[in-house]
């Protein structure tokens, strides 16, 4: 058996036709037909480092790791499956987890960085910051002084030489993955995990995937890479906002399915299970707020999840799964010993239809260790039963509970009215954090948040 783990940075679910179906993304929406379909997958630590870090170790990141490197004393599924034969290989353009020293790849068998992507500093010349194009990009960004962040001021620098759509990162990426199976599919067992940063913004598709979401004449600022917080556009730029977003969810969509193809050409999905994911979503004006580093609600923490597996027969399953159970179902698959750190429940039981009970809680919640992230995010959280939300805010006591069979889009704070939900759900996030590491302080603090 072999695994092929793809992973879409900012992918959200309703780009999907089986969750939504607001973006055009033929390509996944055919792969759905063939996989099993997580109705209820959540992200864990947030975001993209510590995601990326549970999904290398196996270990819950929320009270352990924040946005730093992998210490190397640190223990790596990468090495459960050494020891198990497998074949391991990481193909990323998402930077963070790579660059600066991370050693997120560390135990891979081998691994390859496609560089360029957001602030990566790869090229130098000069970038006329004074130009239409960058006075439109400007007008609503993440703020810098005088001239683009350096998240954007790079990325354009980088992709400057792009001749056509192949030069685009999830491009590159994909196709190397492709050139990687026509060299190494002869292995017994192999992992393979392709971890691209798009749809994350920047948003740059080429024209004729933003003319699918956007045909009218438009002359406005041009939000490819928008300030993290309260949505600061009128109704037209906030249109404008979401036809850049799915425009290159769409193109994530084309290169995926450039891979999903090579890999039904090539036969391996006669011994090959393939999972596609999320690490997060991303908040387009919902809720009067822009991008994820605010309340964690179903839009930034509710992730497609979809695993083709060829002996499971395609279905939905409601089992509540979180970003920390793929490793430990990537291990189950290998039957390669688990090390001590892999803390989640391998999937592999739910894939194969033999039950549709997942976990109890889904946790989600930026690192308390570490900080969130380098630009000035700051931790928030959620807890779900699948059926109850629970959104935890920066400081202080919770205050926002919602239904999300009668209220999916969270527009009805049951909060003051089921106070008692809310109090099993925050019990639950206590015992989570008790039970995975958190230290003392930790759990004594988000005691004193809310106390009995």
């Amino acid at each position: 058996m072999n695994i092929i783990h793809i992973i879409s940075d900012t992918f959200r679910r309703d780009n999907l036709a089986i969750y939504g179906g607001k973006g055009y993304t033929p390509s996944l929406n055919a792969f759905a037909e063939k996989c099993v379909i997580f109705d209820k997958a959540y992200v864990c630590g947030f975001p993209t480092v510590p995601i990326r870090g549970e999904l290398v170790t196996g270990q819950v990141s929320i009270c352990r790791r924040g946005w730093e490197p992998l210490k190397r004393d640190v223990p790596v599924i990468a090495t459960d499956l050494t020891k198990a034969g497998v074949v391991s290989m990481m193909i990323a353009d998402t930077p963070h987890h790579i660059n600066n020293g991370f050693f997120y790849y560390r135990g891979f068998t081998g691994w390859k960085w496609i560089r360029g992507q957001e602030g990566d500093h790869l090229e130098t010349q000069p970038y006329d910051y004074e130009s239409k194009k960058s006075l439109q990009y400007r007008e609503y960004t993440r703020t810098h002084p005088n001239r683009l962040p350096g998240g954007l001021g790079n990325h354009l620098r980088n992709i400057a030489f792009r001749q056509t759509e192949a030069d685009t990162f999830v491009a590159q990426t994909m196709q190397t993955a492709c050139d990687w199976l026509e060299r190494n599919h002869q292995h017994e067992n192999f992992y393979l995990m392709v971890d691209t940063f798009d749809p994350h913004e920047p948003w740059d598709a080429p024209e004729w995937y933003l003319k699918r979401f956007d045909a009218s004449d438009y002359d406005g600022p041009e939000p490819i890479y928008p300030p993290y917080g309260p949505n600061p556009m009128n109704e037209r730029e906030t249109e404008r906002l979401n036809a850049l977003y799915r425009a290159e969810a769409s193109l994530v969509d084309n290169w995926i399915g450039q891979l999903l193809r090579k890999i039904e050409y090539m036969g391996l999905t006669e011994n090959t299970m393939i999972i596609f994911m999320a690490d997060h979503g991303f908040l387009l004006g919902e809720h009067g707020l822009l991008a994820k580093n605010l309340s964690m609600y179903e839009e930034v923490i509710h992730i497609p999840l979809m695993v083709y597996h060829p002996e499971a027969t395609p279905h939905h399953t409601n089992a509540l799964a979180s970003i920390v159970d793929i490793p430990a179902t990537v291990l189950d698959v290998f039957g390669a010993e688990r090390g001590a750190q892999v803390e989640g429940n391998s999937l592999l039981p739910a894939i194969m239809g033999e039950t549709n009970t997942g976990r109890e809680y889904a946790i989600t919640h930026g690192a308390w260790v570490g900080g969130w992230s380098p630009d000035g995010g700051s931790p928030h959280g959620s807890i779900t039963d699948g059926t109850w939300s629970l959104l935890l805010e920066n400081r202080g006591a919770p205050k926002s509970l919602f239904h999300l069979p009668s209220d999916p889009a969270q527009t009805n704070n049951r909060f003051e009215s089921d106070t008692a939900e809310a109090r099993r759900l925050y019990q639950a996030f206590l015992d989570f954090l008790a039970q995975h590491g958190a230290p003392e302080a930790m759990v004594a603090q988000f005691q004193e948040r809310w106390p009995v």
